[in-house]
């Protein structure tokens, strides 16, 4: 009797526990394929700095949709550019993952914001850029054009006195297209070598290598609390007083001179957006219980760096590319003078009859893949795609490089052919599959005005200067990239040769005084 209770608990006990591996088994099966790791770090270890590189071979493996464990992280990764644009088109993928970076941003702004407050924000966002000329269908496009234009004249007049016979466009073009951003969102810009702004830009890039440097925590929150973690924590907190107290001097300069008939700036319509809500009892929907001036704060530096970084990297892409591609930096510059002519520069009406010089900026934009894996999106409930389940709480990954070099999709991805973007009529035509800018509900605020600067900056650089080798010694630089957040270029300098003008524009270089240096515009 005893043997026979005993054997029955054994069998109970297998039956149990055959069950439980049985519905693991059959779980893990409907989870995305991919490759194994080891337990409690996962693929962690096996993860290279080039980690798009790695995620564009694991897919050629296991396909346009696969799964790996990074620490105590699932995280899903797409290659398929038709899963991408049928996940961020749905509602359950519009989430932000919950990590020790977004946890240190509080929930805060646009970018890492989540929820009701993100769709609150995002609402409001896209309908006063519009009103600033940001979006297509904006009604201060002209507005819009004349700030980008301000900036693209004391870009090329500062190039112009360049007595140097090579000269790094880094630190000019930065200053430049920040101040696009900034007199944007608060009527304010600076000249180079502005201490104020050194010190604003110096703040940007050690917060981006300071979060940079939480990646292993983001995996394992435990880590945090490890002394050399906690003393970055610490730094990050500094970092951001201090750049909290600079975004909160121009919120604070615009409360004083807040006049409601004559919106400047975002900042302007975001404090007139606070009073309505404050009025009409809307303000826990706005904010969804955030504290006002720190939304504002993040909002700020949110589109500032995301306004900023991408921009001149793309521009400094496209400065590369045609130094290794004269002969298609000729065909701009010859589009460019038949439309164009001599004695102006491009301007946004121009666009549509420059579809080479469009379609470079485009070819630039799809060969860099600036931002190689998009943005993180997370779910907060279990869902389905492509036939497989997705957990709650998963990070999923848009590997946008893997889209924009797939030979299935462009032929020759990794040769630079701007006619891939040009259609039998002549016209720029551009496929579902090109998404530099992401897709679906959470695409970047920001494409339109990117566009714009993308397209005025570059084709005005062309038409004012031939691009040359630093000098007829040097090689040409790299096209190999540095691996962070974004591609950037590896550190260059270019011979800037003044090209035969007009002496309307001659004069123009040789006489513009520039903006006013900093404050109000």
């Amino acid at each position: 009797m005893l043997l026979e209770l005993r054997s029955l608990a054994v069998f109970i006990i297998v039956f149990f526990f055959g069950r439980r591996l049985w519905a693991l088994l059959s779980r893990i099966r409907t989870l995305p394929p991919g490759p194994w790791g080891l337990p409690l770090l996962g693929y962690l270890p096996f993860l290279r700095p080039e980690a798009h590189v790695q995620f564009a071979e694991m897919a050629k493996k296991y396909g346009g949709i696969f799964s790996l464990s990074l620490g105590n992280q699932f995280v899903v990764i797409l290659s398929d550019y038709k899963l991408i644009r049928e996940a961020f088109r749905r509602e359950d993928f519009t989430g932000r993952p919950d990590t020790e970076f977004t946890n240190i941003l509080g929930g805060y702004g646009i970018i890492n914001s989540d929820g009701r407050l993100w769709k609150e924000q995002r609402k409001f966002l896209h309908d006063k850029l519009r009103r600033l000329g940001m979006t297509y269908s904006g009604q201060g496009k002209h507005e819009m054009e004349a700030r980008i234009m301000k900036e693209v004249e004391v870009f090329l007049h500062t190039l112009s006195k360049e007595k140097s016979t090579s000269t790094d466009l880094n630190p000019i073009l930065c200053t430049s297209i920040s101040n696009v951003i900034c007199s944007l969102v608060m009527s304010v810009r600076f000249q180079q070598k502005d201490a104020k702004f050194t010190r604003f830009m110096n703040l940007i890039a050690e917060g981006f290598r300071l979060f940079g440097s939480l990646n292993y925590a983001n995996f394992f929150p435990i880590m945090r609390y490890l002394p050399g973690l906690q003393e970055v924590i610490k730094k990050i907190a500094k970092n951001r007083t201090e750049m909290a107290a600079f975004f909160q001097e121009t919120v604070d300069d615009h409360r004083a001179t807040f006049d409601s008939h004559n919106m400047r700036d975002l900042v302007d319509n975001y404090l007139m957006e606070i009073e309505d809500a404050k009025a009409t009892g809307r303000s826990e929907e706005l904010f969804q219980g955030k504290e006002h001036n720190r939304q504002m704060q993040q909002i700020i530096g949110d589109l500032f760096s995301a306004g900023m970084e991408t921009i001149k990297t793309t521009l400094l892409w496209a400065v590369l590319y045609m130094l290794h591609e004269p002969e298609v930096a000729s065909k701009v510059q010859e589009e460019l003078d038949r439309v164009v002519g001599r004695k102006r520069l491009p301007s946004l009406e121009d666009r549509p009859y420059l579809p080479y010089t469009e379609a470079v900026i485009l070819e630039v934009l799809r060969i860099s893949s600036v931002v190689p894996l998009g943005t993180t999106h997370s779910i907060h409930q279990e869902t389905e795609l492509g036939g497989y389940t997705i957990p709650e709480n998963a990070h999923v990954v848009p590997l946008l490089h893997a889209v924009h070099m797939d030979p299935n999709l462009w032929e020759e991805p990794k040769a630079f052919r701007p006619e891939r973007f040009i259609n039998s009529e002549g016209k720029v035509f551009k496929p579902e599959y090109f998404i530099p800018f992401g897709i679906g509900r959470r695409m970047c605020l920001g494409d339109v005005l990117a566009r714009m600067e993308l397209f005025e900056f570059f084709s005005s650089l062309m038409h004012t200067f031939h691009l040359r080798k630093a000098g007829e010694d040097c090689e040409l630089p790299t096209l190999e990239a540095t691996t962070g957040a974004t591609l950037t270029p590896l550190p260059f300098e270019v011979s800037l040769v003044q090209r035969p003008l007009q002496d309307s524009i001659h004069d123009f270089l040789n006489s513009y005084q520039g903006l006013r240096p900093a404050g109000s515009i």
